[in-house]
């Protein structure tokens, strides 16, 4: 089999509450292969958004890792994309300001500030 294009290994995630910590994964490993097409299905409170989250770059597994396409996951990155179920918008700031915020968190220094301008103008136009 080749090597997995997803792949979590020991995946922990515990969350600090005023009773201690809550461990919302423990030990999850899970490996895909690129074009496999994978549901994550379980109750609410289970734990699937906390998988996607790791995934996406958006949280740090307490343990564990998280591996794409040989690449550790440790931050968000362009060739990762999340669709939030509720909105995740900032209602006091403008659309381009939403969008740049996002845009400064994935390429970060990666791209300079007149190319992020142009990324952003570019597609907000697509839209």
């Amino acid at each position: 089999m080749s090597k997995a294009h997803l792949e979590l290994t020991g995946v922990e995630m515990a969350f600090d509450t005023p009773k201690g910590p809550f461990v919302a994964l423990d030990n999850i490993n899970l490996k895909i292969q690129k074009g496999e097409f994978v549901s994550l299905i379980g109750h609410s409170g289970c734990g699937k958004s906390t998988v996607l989250n790791i995934v996406a770059g958006l949280l740090q597994a307490t343990r564990g890792g998280c591996v794409l396409d040989g690449h550790e996951v440790n931050s968000p990155g362009p060739e990762r994309a999340v669709v939030f179920q509720n909105h995740a918008l900032m209602p006091w700031l403008t659309v381009y300001e939403n969008v740049e915020l996002a845009v400064q968190q994935v390429f970060r220094k990666s791209m300079g500030k007149q190319e992020r301008r142009d990324w952003i103008h570019h597609n907000l136009e697509l839209v």
